[in-house]
């Protein structure tokens, strides 16, 4: 137990005495199987929760009841540390295990304290939100300024191609038949190639 949790960076410092002292506060392990839901979005956000093994999706609902992946997550991750200490901390997204996942609940006064008395901890918890926030900021500049071309290469260069415009197209935000006419001017223009393993840059 106490080596899955110091696979996360957050208590990778923390030696095995401090991890006891943590985990005899109220807290939880508890595993899902793929395809079952984790977090439902306007859930209130009561625990540092902490997803220690497999990979899960985040989604929000969008216009029309379209579905848009926020991020993809493997674990050892956070999961939604930036509401933890939040007045307003209501879980903004759905999260879907996307294989069998195993997440840890610990509880967030404890965590609060346990913090006080470990300042590595409280450091790299720090660091860990300001790269949210720096993740979601790329976000939605991603959405709020580059068009839906420069979108696709940026999908491109983070993973490499489209095997499936479906799914592409979630992540990106826009719909399938707006997403399959873009891909189809950037073949004709001969920015992407396309084979059996799908799109690709050239």
């Amino acid at each position: 137990m106490l080596e899955e949790l110091k696979r996360l960076q957050l208590f990778s410092a923390c030696g095995d005495d401090a991890l006891q002292r943590l985990l005899s506060q109220p807290c939880r392990r508890q595993e899902y199987e793929a395809g079952r839901e984790i977090l439902t979005a306007g859930d209130p956000c009561r625990s540092l929760m902490i997803l220690s093994t497999g990979s899960a999706e985040a989604r929000m609902v969008g216009e029309e009841d379209r579905e848009v992946i926020v991020d993809l997550l493997e674990g050892p991750v956070l999961l939604a540390p930036a509401f933890l200490f939040s007045p307003h901390n209501e879980i903004p997204v759905d999260v879907t295990a996307k294989t069998d996942c195993c997440v840890w609940f610990i509880n967030k006064e404890a965590f609060f304290n346990f913090m006080l008395t470990e300042p590595t901890v409280l450091r790299t918890f720090l660091e860990t939100l300001s790269d949210k926030g720096r993740f979601l900021s790329r976000k939605m500049r991603s959405f709020a300024v580059q068009g839906l071309h420069n979108r696709v290469l940026e999908y491109l260069e983070v993973n490499g191609t489209i095997t499936s415009v479906a799914k592409a197209a979630q992540q990106l935000g826009v719909t399938r038949p707006s997403l399959s006419r873009i891909l189809s001017e950037m073949l004709a223009s001969g920015i992407l190639s396309k084979d059996v393993n799908g799109y690709r840059k050239n």
